[in-house]
């Protein structure tokens, strides 16, 4: 192999450096410089969370104040309350039924149902009465302090000779759950 002369080996060096350059480029800067954004991204994410945490934190008496609302609004129950809360609500529901000339054929307490943060009290009845009693009747139940939720609804006209109406209805009644 022959001696380079000062041409070539310049541009040999001028080559090398230039593929040096190329390679500490792909392999140590480009990968720097990308690891640089990815923590810039997670810096900008983890400080929008923050920036979300102080507002609801902000928030807090506001939140707390509504919860406390729909507590005295709802009410709270647990286990032991239940066996308190039925006749209580079996007599709210006899009273809006006076209220609106309704006949209570049938009233059976069904079984709780119980969800991570509300359990509902389920009540099974069966009611005779005119039509507009009747309306008048499932409005009362939904309307405010009561606000059963109306789960099943059959209705049957049981005599030919009257405009009278008989009614299956399951109601429930929720509760917030005591942590």
């Amino acid at each position: 192999m022959r001696k380079l002369n000062s041409q070539e080996t310049l541009l040999l060096m001028i080559t090398l450096g230039l593929v040096l350059c190329f390679i500490v480029y792909k392999l140590v800067i480009r990968p720097m410089q990308e690891g640089a954004s990815d923590i810039d991204d997670r810096i900008k994410i983890a400080s929008h969370q923050i920036l979300k945490a102080r507002q609801i934190v902000a928030q807090k008496s506001s939140v707390e104040a509504q919860y406390q609302h729909l507590v005295n609004l709802i009410g709270v129950a647990n286990a032991d309350s239940e066996e308190a809360l039925m006749p209580a609500i079996i007599a709210k529901i006899e009273a809006a039924a006076r209220d609106s000339n309704i006949h209570i054929g049938n009233i059976q307490p069904q079984k709780s149902i119980v969800q991570k943060e509300a359990r509902f009290l389920t009540v099974e009845l069966e009611v005779d009465g005119q039509w507009l009693d009747l309306v008048q009747f499932f409005n009362s139940l939904q309307q405010e302090p009561n606000f059963y939720f109306i789960n099943e609804l059959n209705l049957e006209k049981y005599s030919y000779t009257t405009n009278a109406l008989r009614s299956r209805i399951i109601i429930s009644r929720m509760y917030l759950v005591t942590p």
